[in-house]
This record gives C-alpha cells, sequence and structure tokens, in this order.
C-alpha cells in the first residue's frame, strides 16, 4: 500500500480510520502498529533500550548484541560494552 501524509501510517501505510501517535517518536500510525500497553508504535517498542525500556536504543552490545541507549552502554575503541557485560565480567 503506498503512503500517504497524514490519512496512513507510517508504518505500514495503511488507511488510519482512528488517528493515534506514538507517544515516543509522534509517528501517525493504524491501530495494528500501536502496542495499547504503552502508547508506542512497533517500531520504537522493538528499537527500546533492552536493560532500561525507557529510551531509543543506540548501539547494540559487541559480546551479548542487545539493543542499549547511551546511558547503559559505554563506547570502548571501537565497541560498545552493555552495563550488564561490563558488571558480569569483572
Amino acid at each position: 500500500m503506498l503512503y500517504t501524509l497524514g490519512t496512513s501510517c507510517e508504518i505500514c501505510g495503511d488507511d488510519i480510520s482512528q488517528e493515534s501517535r506514538c507517544k515516543m517518536c509522534g509517528a501517525l500510525v493504524c491501530a495494528d502498529c500501536l502496542v495499547k500497553s504503552n502508547g508506542l508504535c512497533l517500531s520504537c517498542e522493538e528499537a527500546k533500550c533492552y536493560l532500561c525500556n525507557d529510551y531509543l536504543a543506540s548501539r547494540a552490545c559487541n559480546l551479548c548484541g542487545k539493543l542499549v541507549c547511551e546511558e547503559h552502554g559505554i563506547k570502548k575503541d571501537e565497541s560498545t560494552i552493555c552495563d550488564e557485560c561490563r558488571t558480569r565480567d569483572k
């Protein structure tokens, strides 16, 4: 389905009968692409930090592969280590 600005879901492109916006990114989404329990679109739900679930992840841990936000992953040289792996390896 083709996306039409203001009348189509920004994720799947379906027509929107009832307007819903993602609480995190503000995307206009249909009911099928909105997680009712937290008001987030499917894209934000999948991209949340694994450790805090409050922020969008900005990187993946090089040891475990979990998506983490700036607060829960540190850069070391060219790698990212999440808080879980860092505390486990001490």
